[in-house]
């Protein structure tokens, strides 16, 4: 009961930041409750028993920090959306990398895990590869017209294809 009270306070948390980060005035105020309710998530997940490789999260979140903190104090104001798009793509790539493992190490699963992992890291792959083309385009390292691919959309259909065929 503790655990599942734990978990609705993270997510009115994340909610309420979303709301705050709505509003340049509230911004500030929106990212503090957003990293409480995050910090609420890790600490009930770790105390609950439910995460496995401890000491591997901890090394990549102390990875991120040495890396992030530096990165974010260091940005001029002007290149705040590409710092932004930058960090939006490691989220992604993080999440498309974690559901890969979890894909591969659990062989006897269930046909929704597996779609529900495969669906998992082709957002987290979309949001990775968006986001590079975001922070590019931004900084002026490419151009800011649509980029077309040859049978893009055959391709598009293809990916989507093969991605259910993986999950089943």
């Amino acid at each position: 009961m503790i655990v599942q009270l734990m978990y609705l306070v993270a997510a009115l948390c994340f909610i309420l930041a979303l709301k705050g980060l709505s509003s340049p005035k509230y911004a500030r105020y929106g990212n503090f409750v957003g990293a409480f309710g995050m910090l609420v998530a890790v600490v009930t997940a770790y105390l609950h028993g439910v995460v496995h490789n401890g000491l591997w999260i901890l090394v990549a979140v102390a990875l991120g920090v040495v890396v992030g903190i530096p990165a974010a104090r260091s940005v001029k104001m002007t290149a705040i959306p590409q710092m932004v798009a930058l960090f939006n793509g490691v989220g992604g790539a993080a999440a498309a990398l974690v559901a890969l493992a979890e894909f591969f190490a659990v062989p006897d699963s269930t046909v929704m895990f597996r779609l529900a992992t495969v669906l998992t890291v082709l957002i987290g792959s979309v949001s990775f590869s968006g986001s590079v083309v975001t922070f590019l385009k931004l900084q002026e390292l490419m151009t800011t017209r649509p980029v077309l691919l040859p049978a893009g959309q055959q391709l598009a259909i293809a990916a989507g294809a093969s991605s259910v065929a993986c999950a089943l």
